[in-house]
């Protein structure tokens, strides 16, 4: 009778494989040992050159590869640049005790999902290498015929964090996203908000996506929709009209389909009220402005409820109007804006009849939590409101640090 397999085995996870390339034995033994953990649930493999890891990975398939850039032969970067032509779905992490902003940028240009600094600690690199081997939240695929703005917006909707690398028979480019947002683009030498308009002009070819840590550079501030709508504008005027369409391969997005959800549910009906008709709001600002100022003071907002304790963060005019909000939490930010506007009234009237002049900042702690009021410029003031256990000396430097920004982004 044949012997049944044991039921952890039969239901085992498949392991993923980690190759380590170093030319320094101690640091081989030492990434080994680190990597070898549980909670990694990984094979770790190791090669002391990049043509000993190109060998192994011929014959196993590897799920990240860790590397050092300076070694006897073939460089990190040379090793990382032939992964990614043979092996594109393979993630790559790139090691060096002699930093540079120079290698940092090649390795981000070339796909690298992380840059690590030796020393480093070894808890957050098994962190950041865990992060990586289990982070199975992407589809891969070929999608054929699609629009080029169309994959764009998709990026933009979904927060993705990523490179869409874009080759026509005459041309290609790199279009780099981060949270979201359009920051960098290059093409023939050029780079930045004209590199990106050359790339969107471009008529079909084939579109790879790939996962980043962190772009090279940020060359670009406009938002997504202005973009886009200009990329449209140039290309109408150029009689190039609609792209022809792209092969996607080898897409690495994480969960699109809720981003063509929202961009299918009034997307296009709300870009049709921001592009204006094509005049110019009442302030005499262009809509790429408006659109712009507005998604920086919604992205400073938004980095205040990123820290640990604090759901609300609004930007209330003097008179008591709500100005752009940011919440975590189910709340009527209108409301808050209206009430806190008598509070924060009262608060500088105590301050000038004490002879304390300006406010620069109060506090009003409560059960569930403080509400922090602080001004910005002579026309708003900035409302945060935190629950108990929230970091309070964060939330103070941030209001400082920002200040200005919000000021400047909401043109007070």
């Amino acid at each position: 009778m044949t012997d049944m397999p044991e039921v952890g085995e039969s239901m085992s996870v498949k392991k993923k494989k980690i190759l380590v390339v170093d030319d320094e034995e101690d640091m081989i033994w030492t990434l080994r040992n680190c990597l070898n953990h549980e909670a990694l649930n990984a094979d770790i493999l190791t090669a002391s050159s990049g043509e000993e890891a190109l060998g192994i990975m011929e014959d196993t398939p590897v799920n990240l590869v860790l590397t050092d850039i300076r070694m006897s032969g073939m460089s990190g970067l040379d090793l990382m640049l032939e992964i990614r032509e043979r092996w594109p779905s393979t993630s790559v992490i790139v090691m060096t005790a002699f930093p540079s902003p120079e290698y940092k940028s090649e390795v981000m240009r070339l796909g690298g999902l992380h840059y690590i600094e030796k020393p480093f600690d070894i808890v957050e690199l098994r962190q950041v290498v865990s992060e990586a081997v289990n982070d199975d939240r992407s589809f891969a695929g070929t999608v054929v015929g699609v629009s080029l703005s169309d994959i764009v917006q998709v990026n933009c909707l979904s927060q993705a964090t990523a490179a869409l690398e874009v080759t026509a028979s005459d041309r290609s480019g790199t279009i780099y996203f981060e949270k979201g947002r359009i920051v960098h683009a290059e093409s023939g030498g050029e780079t930045g908000v004209e590199a990106f308009y050359r790339i969107m002009e471009l008529d079909g070819g084939k579109i790879s996506s790939k996962k980043v840590a962190k772009p090279p550079e940020k060359s670009i501030d406009l938002p997504c929709e202005a973009l886009i709508i200009e990329a449209a504008r140039r290309r109408d005027e150029s009689g190039s009209g609609q792209d022809e369409g792209f092969n996607i391969e080898a897409l690495d997005a994480e969960d699109p389909f809720p981003a063509l959800s929202r961009a299918d549910d009034g997307g296009d009906e709300q870009n049709a009220e921001d592009s204006g008709g094509g005049e110019a709001p009442p302030s005499g600002k262009t809509t790429a402005q408006e659109d712009e100022m507005d998604g920086n003071l919604r992205d400073i907002l938004g980095e205040f409820t990123t820290i640990p304790g604090v759901n609300t963060a609004c930007l209330v005019g003097r008179d008591g109007f709500l100005l752009d909000s940011i919440a975590t939490v189910n709340v009527d930010t209108e409301m808050i804006g209206a009430i806190a506007s008598s509070g924060f009234g009262a608060s500088e009237s105590m301050g000038r009849q004490l002879g304390k002049g300006n406010m620069a900042m109060t506090m009003i702690e409560y059960e569930q939590g403080p509400v922090i009021f602080s001004p910005v410029g002579d026309e708003a003031f900035l409302v945060i409101v935190a629950d108990r256990d929230s970091n309070l000396g964060m939330i103070r430097l941030k209001i400082k640090k920002h200040a200005q920004e919000i000021m400047e982004s909401a043109a007070i």
